[in-house]
Formats: structure tokens, sequence, C-alpha cells
């Protein structure tokens, strides 16, 4: 259906969810605009779902609903995923629950979409708020690791940055089921309880990538972060940083991908498949100038055959390949 489901994935998030449906209550859009908000409970212990219904009993836009549903396996992944099969519409956004939208967000995220069948996933400006007396000396340094920041000069194509954030990013319904089919599942599940994993968002947009779809930025998307006092402790900073640490693994893999797609997307495939083994072979004796570990991974993820490999890059090649046969 043409318009937009806004999906918010909440753990525990009663004290967070007023200042962000208050914001989606003030949303703008014309008249014949359709749009809803799914909210997904995943395994809260706290008031989250009545303290979303009494917020949303007393005030609504017209034509809206907040529909709840549960999930009940942890993990930012599951909740979006969640999310994502509800949804009623073909474009989805994802809200994420300390999030402040301007007025007119939702309706401009659709049009963003709407304008290009290409674009796979696109977000906004994301500005740090918070409630300390001040921000720590340190985190000017380590804003960008907070979800926050401004992508780039103007709004265009991104996809050389290789990723937008997860806040506010809007994308296609149906992409988001292909992407994460079970046949290729994620790698990062992302956030759950207290647990700050991390990268569910880059790998989505690193598949998309590999399926040649752009991300795009939109400057008069922008979103007000809020970052509680709490976390900007060098406790959770640390914590947060090995939540990106360990998910750089796995991303690095995806670049690499990435690179040697552009590299050889002009060239026959089948060409590169049967040189492969002697570009190997010449490499390894030292007879070319050709990176040996690069030619390992190209003939890797173009034989149509299984080869032994970590669990990463077999993954990312299942994942290729379901492209490459379509």
């Amino acid at each position: 259906m043409k318009g937009i489901t806004v999906i918010i994935c909440c753990y525990n998030s009663a004290a967070r969810l007023p200042r962000t449906l208050a914001c989606l209550q003030a949303q703008v859009a014309p008249p014949d605009f359709k749009w809803e908000i799914v909210l997904v409970n995943n395994a809260s212990t706290d008031d989250t779902v009545a303290v979303a219904q009494s917020i949303w009993s007393r005030e609504f836009p017209t034509r809206t609903v907040c529909r709840i549903v549960e999930e009940p396996i942890p993990g930012q992944y599951f909740a979006r995923m969640r999310g994502v099969l509800e949804a009623r519409y073909k474009v989805v956004m994802f809200c994420d629950d300390d999030n402040e939208l301007d007025k007119d967000y939702v309706y401009q995220a659709w049009k963003v979409m709407a304008k290009d069948d290409r674009i796979g996933a696109a977000g906004g400006q994301i500005h740090p708020v918070t409630d300390a007396a001040s921000w720590p000396d340190w985190f000017e340094e380590y804003k960008d690791k907070y979800a926050t920041g401004v992508p780039a000069p103007q709004s265009g194509d991104v996809s050389h940055r290789g990723f937008v954030l997860g806040a506010g990013m809007i994308t296609r319904r149906h992409l988001f089921l292909q992407v994460f089919d079970e046949r290729y599942p994620s790698l990062l599940n992302g956030r759950h309880g207290s647990s700050l994993s991390t990268g569910d968002d880059f790998e989505y947009c690193k598949r998309l990538l590999l399926w040649g779809y752009t991300l795009y930025y939109e400057q008069c998307l922008k979103i007000h972060h809020f970052i509680p006092q709490e976390r900007l402790t060098f406790n959770y900073r640390e914590r947060l940083m090995q939540g990106i640490l360990a998910s750089r693994t796995v991303l690095s893999e995806y670049d690499k991908a990435l690179i040697l797609q552009k590299r050889n997307q002009h060239k026959n495939r089948w060409r590169l498949l049967l040189l492969g083994p002697f570009r190997i072979l010449f490499a390894r004796l030292g007879l070319s100038s050709r990176n040996l570990t690069d030619e390992r991974l190209v003939f890797f993820y173009l034989a149509p055959f299984t080869m032994k490999a970590d669990p990463v890059k077999t993954i990312i090649k299942r994942f290729i390949q379901h492209q490459n046969d379509l």
C-alpha cells in the first residue's frame, strides 16, 4: 500500500517513549497521506506497553494508528524484523525510542523513497541532545559512535560512505525481507538488553550495495537523538566501543567484497572464474603483481560450488550468488 510504516523497537522504553511519541503525534502531512506506527515490545520488563497505550489514547494524528506487537526474542534485528513483517505499507522507517523527529520527517521520508526506485535506504542528519549539565570533554571525538552526525553538505547519493545510520533509516519493506532471507541470516543481530553489540544497520546497507542499490542522504530530514546522562560515562563509552569493534570483523568482510565487486563489475564473470586458478598460481609464484589474497577471494565468491571458508564469508557468498542467479 502507498504510505509509510514507522517502526519503534522498544526494550524497557517507558521513560524514553513520551518524547518520541510526542514528536510523532505532532507530525504534519497532507490530508490524504497514510501512515502508521508499529511499536515492537522486545521482551520489556517495565511499563513500556502501558505507557505507549496511555500516551496514544490521549492524542493521536488523524488517520494514524499505533499498533503494539510483541517480539520475545531479544535483539534489535529481531525487533526490526517483527516490525517489518507487521508493516502494512511498502515503505518502512526505523525510529529509535530515544529519537525526536522533526515535524514533517515522516512525510518527507516517504517522498525521498518515492522519487527513485534504486534508493535502497535513506537517512537524514542526527543531532545529539542530553539532560546532562554539559557534554564530557571527550564527546566531540566520539559523538559519531553515538549515532549522530551530518553525512554530507547537501542532499544526494552517499553510497560511497557504505552506510546510513539506523536511527531514522527509511527503506523498502520487500528489500528488508529479501536482504535478511533465512538463506543468509544477519551476521550482526544488534543490541539486546544490556548488550551494546551493534552493526546490524551497517550490515543491511552493505548488503543493499552488494545488490546494486544506492544510499541517499536528505538534508531536510532532522532528528534529535536524546542521550541521557548515564550514557555519557567513561564505562558506557568503553562498552559501546567494544560492541563497535566486535562488529568490525564482520563489516570488514563486506567491505572487501564490495571493493572486489566494484573492481570487477564490468568484467565477464565466467572469464574471471576460468582465469581464477591461473591468476592465483601466478600471484603465489610471484609471476604477477596481483594480490594473492584478493585473487583467492574473487575466485571464492565467483565459484558456483562449495568451498571451505569461515562462516562469515560463506554467508556473504550465498548472499552475492543469490543476486547473480536472478
